[in-house]
């Protein structure tokens, strides 16, 4: 298991240092509502690998992030009566499909951005969104304001403590993998509890 992390951090390192750097998280975050691995993570990576670029690719996650949102919110609006029967019931429950959808039309602007800001799924976040027929530009807006502060936090975190964070990562990454494969695993588990319900 070790040498298979070990692995994997020497490829992503290698991702994270290339000339293509940026086209890599462009490309993750563009894809973020099909992605069911902590994009989070992968921004403070590459930041840590490359810190003189911070914020240049934390821009570049903002604006990918929220044209992944975009894709979810027409999927939701135009598509839903053909891709809503492969969805609730089979990855949400029906009653709580509902209730996310109550709170979108009672708080609409403050529930996406609360959604964006938090570590909600924005593949959920955009979708019931755009079934629920929010406003494209105040849905546009909150969610590139919430996702941009989201990313600012990460990257202005890796510029304070990034060297202590390389070390820890350096040392640990082989359990940082393990807490993530963990976190999925429970997510999954969560999901299909829903959806027996």
């Amino acid at each position: 298991m070790k040498a298979k992390t070990a692995k994997l951090y020497h490829w992503a390192t290698e991702k994270a240092n290339s000339k293509r750097a940026s086209i890599w998280i462009a490309l993750l975050f563009s894809l973020e509502i099909f992605l069911f691995i902590p994009l989070d993570a992968v921004l403070m990576f590459f930041c840590l690998q490359n810190r003189q670029k911070i914020f240049y690719y934390v821009s570049i996650a903002a604006i990918a992030s929220l044209l992944s949102a975009c894709m979810g919110y027409f999927l939701g609006h135009f598509l839903w009566e053909w891709i809503g029967p492969y969805i609730v019931p089979h990855f949400i429950s029906l009653s709580l499909f509902s209730q996310i959808g109550l709170h979108f039309q009672q708080y609409e602007s403050w529930a996406v951005f609360l959604g964006a800001l938090l570590p909600f799924p924005l593949k959920a976040l955009s979708l019931t969104a755009g079934v629920f027929h929010l406003p494209l530009l105040p849905f546009i807006c909150c969610l590139a304001a919430a996702r941009l502060l989201r990313f600012m936090i990460v990257g202005a975190s890796m510029a304070f403590w990034g060297e202590k964070v390389k070390t820890f990562m350096d040392q640990h990454f082989h359990y940082i993998i393990i807490l993530i494969a963990a976190k999925l695993a429970l997510a999954l588990g969560f999901f299909w509890i829903i959806t027996q319900s």
